[in-house]
């Protein structure tokens, strides 16, 4: 095929090439800004502290602390779907800006995720793939962990195809409600843990999640005006399977979506109860409820004002918009 190389190229649709660059997203920017000046080591964490506070706790309890960290890692590990997402915002030839937050939360999300991994090495080294079961209880508490797991498996491919059906905007989302209840969970786990160590990672893991919320409002809002009723109606959807899909660690699972053994709730709640007595601060269920009711007060009211339906959240007696039929491909967010 002969090319004439007298003309200008035209470029394949949905590719990084060419480079372009802007700088007048100013909202966008500041967020760039904010995200590298607020930028933090994990292994600045003294984990030899955390190693020693660990010999003195008996198993259970240790057991309990690393069963905490691997359900936080199902959302943690969360790197690739936000290095996806940058390749696809390359691809869209997104603001200059956006693509530079993207950036960062892809680096803050390897960075939760390596977290969860030096916290659970530093207390029962080899949970959970290492661990053998001692008793009927410490065999479901592993199997609990290896099924949260699996469904975060499940949404992986649909992640991956979500590009296909829905807008960055819409996309985007589907992480405002994570990101909202997260930010207070973190900050009242800071707040309660009797390990120094641990509440300087919730503390600065709740800094990143504020951030992470910032984005995915102006992702939001630049949009919002634009928007379909039919767009709307995809908003309401996935803002509710976010609160579905973030309820394992933050509250309740409801059975919307997990695929979980009959003993999971059971056996959750009680290694909540011996983290707790270790010393290590998880919310009770009163206190996730306010959580999700604050989180929902900050995204229903960012919706209202576009004329977004809030979803109904029956769980917390929130009446809105009903949802039916979520299906297995509904469910992309993450922390």
């Amino acid at each position: 095929m002969s090319v004439n190389y007298e003309l200008e190229p035209i470029f394949p649709e949905f590719n990084v090439y060419p480079p372009r660059w802007n700088f007048d997203n100013e909202r966008a920017w500041q967020l760039y800004r904010r995200a590298k000046r607020e930028q933090w080591d994990e292994e600045e964490i003294d984990w030899n502290r955390v190693r020693e506070i660990a010999s003195g706790l008996d198993r259970k309890q240790r057991l309990a602390i690393a069963y905490w960290w691997s359900l936080l890692s199902t959302f943690d590990n969360a790197t690739p779907v936000f290095a996806y997402a940058l390749v696809k915002a390359h691809e869209l030839h997104l603001d200059t800006a956006v693509k530079g937050v993207l950036t960062t939360i892809t680096f803050d999300e390897n960075r939760h995720n390596v977290m969860c991994g030096l916290a659970i090495n530093s207390v029962l080294p080899g949970y959970p793939f290492n661990f053998k079961p001692q008793d009927e209880l410490e065999r479901k508490v592993k199997l609990n962990t290896l099924w949260a797991w699996y469904n975060g498996s499940r949404y992986w491919k649909a992640y991956l195809e979500a590009y296909s059906k829905y807008t960055m905007d819409v996309l985007f989302t589907s992480f405002m409600m994570g990101e909202a209840a997260a930010t207070t969970v973190f900050s009242t786990m800071s707040k309660g843990a009797k390990v120094e160590e641990f509440s300087k990672l919730f503390k600065k893991t709740a800094v990143d999640e504020t951030r992470h919320y910032a984005f995915t409002h102006l992702i939001m809002t630049e949009n919002a005006s634009s928007m379909s009723e039919e767009r709307k109606k995809l908003v309401s959807k996935q803002v509710r399977a976010g609160f579905v899909f973030l309820s394992l660690i933050t509250y309740r699972p409801p059975k919307d979506f997990w695929r979980l053994p009959s003993w999971f709730q059971e056996v959750n709640e009680h290694m909540e109860d011996l983290a707790r007595e270790a010393g290590f601060y998880i919310p009770e269920l009163k206190e996730k409820e306010e959580a999700w009711r604050m989180a929902i007060l900050r995204v229903g009211s960012t919706l209202s004002r576009y004329g977004v339906p809030m979803p109904a959240i029956p769980e917390l007696g929130i009446t809105g918009e009903e949802v039916k039929d979520l299906k297995e491909e509904d469910f992309i967010p993450v922390f």
